[in-house]
């Protein structure tokens, strides 16, 4: 009896300890490429395709893997010129936005994390058609969230999957690609805000070196 009772305790220590060993979130790069999918409105993905997103964020864990941190990324999507016949339209819509953001990492294991954030920020999108004598630009509030898993390639490098969810107020109208009318389309109200469901790849780079790292040198 005596020895179950004693296998037990140096189980339950070993499984401490290993816990007491899993990394804690450092001040890191995360960086991005995913392809938004247009939820809404449906006139956007219509007229549009996606060719893709980069993303950079610096973020700062402060207390139990919650951190605050700050980003950017740019998107592409070109104009699909028969979407919009008898009008001839080529070009492409860029979208930058820039934003603030909080997240929650956390180790489960000692080679991977999950990570889940809210954003908030500002979107600006450029229509460069073929059929505008300028370049319009639309701004809106953008809002977002997201989720990852990330595997350790070495001590301070990770790759992971994400997805997410993210919303830009602004509106889509014709004259921002230089024509009078969506032909062939009945229009029955804003054609916004914009909504997107993203997914892809990451990669998570870290400063300073883990408390395993500075135990062992």
């Amino acid at each position: 009896m005596r020895r179950y009772a004693l296998i037990g305790v140096l189980s339950l220590a070993t499984c401490v300890a290993l816990a007491q060993r899993l990394p804690e979130p450092r001040p890191n790069l995360k960086g991005d490429l995913t392809l938004p999918v247009p939820l809404a409105p449906k006139l956007f993905d219509d007229i549009t395709e996606n060719i893709g997103r980069i993303g950079l964020r610096l973020q700062y864990p402060f207390a139990k893997g919650l951190g605050v941190g700050v980003g950017g990324d740019a998107t592409w999507f070109g104009i699909e010129e028969r979407s919009l016949l008898p009008y001839s339209v080529s070009g492409e819509i860029f979208r930058s936005c820039y934003f603030g953001q909080a997240q929650y990492e956390h180790y489960f294991a000692e080679r991977s994390f999950y990570e889940f954030a809210a954003e908030a920020g500002l979107a600006e999108y450029r229509y460069h058609s073929s059929l505008a004598t300028h370049v319009p630009k639309d701004r809106g509030f953008h809002w977002g969230v997201h989720m990852g898993y990330y595997l350790h390639a070495s001590d301070a490098l990770a790759f992971s999957l994400r997805i997410g969810y993210e919303v830009d107020d602004v509106q889509l109208s014709p004259d921002k690609l230089g024509i009078d009318e969506f032909p062939g389309r009945i229009i029955d109200g804003p054609q916004g805000p914009f909504r997107f469901f993203t997914f892809g790849l990451g990669f998570s780079t870290t400063f300073g070196r883990s408390e395993g790292a500075r135990a062992d040198g």
